[in-house]
């Protein structure tokens, strides 16, 4: 299982699930496994602006074994990809970014829900009623040039953004830079989401 939380691994086991499942898997973003699929990308990427001039992707660089945010970057062309040797010691993942994300308080934010696996066979799957909620630091603004470097905008890793000077400790749970799930959903339901289908849709 320790695989599962290598990003090409992952990636590789959704993929094979994609072409399996395609609706049921149509919620992970186009991806690309680096150094081995760096043409592909460049010329898949073309082919897309050649057919939609208007399109202006932005794609989210992740290495391989990286955790706390360490080594990811944003970019805007797929030479922008820091290539000088650094991804035959570290491969990654390339995906296109997810450029209109769901906002609360004009801040990105990530859900942490916990699962716990017991059995393959029988499948046996615990999921924890509660989880976390990672806020960035800094007002979110669609990719540009000018802000694909601004961490604390883009990337809600907690180690990152708990160095900002926006960061909030609360004892509260449903403010701060870090909540709870609970409370995420809440502020969802205030605002006429349906909760009963966001959990039935979590664990199905």
């Amino acid at each position: 299982m320790t695989e599962m939380v290598r990003k090409i691994t992952l990636s590789r086991a959704v993929r094979i699930m994609q072409n399996l499942f395609p609706e049921e898997y149509n919620f992970y973003p186009r991806s690309w496994i680096l150094p081995d699929e760096f043409q592909l990308f460049v010329a898949q990427v073309q082919m897309v602006k050649d057919g939609d001039p208007s399109w202006k992707p932005t794609f989210i660089v992740k290495p391989d074994g990286g955790c706390q945010g360490d080594g990811i970057y944003l970019i805007k062309d797929p030479s922008d990809i820091r290539l000088a040797g650094t991804l035959q010691s570290r491969p990654a993942v390339v995906q296109e970014y997810i450029c209109k994300p769901l906002l609360i308080d004009k801040l990105k934010f990530d859900i942490r829900l916990y699962v716990l696996l017991k059995s393959l066979d029988p499948l046996e799957i615990y999921i924890a009623k509660d989880g976390l909620s990672r806020f960035c630091t800094e007002p979110y603004q669609e990719p540009s040039p000018q802000n694909l470097h601004r961490v604390f905008m883009h990337l809600t890793n907690y180690s990152l953004n708990i160095h900002s000077s926006n960061f909030v400790h609360s004892d509260n749970a449903s403010t701060g830079s870090k909540r709870t799930f609970s409370s995420i959903l809440c502020r969802l339901s205030s605002k006429g989401v349906d909760i009963k289908k966001v959990w039935s849709d979590i664990i199905s």
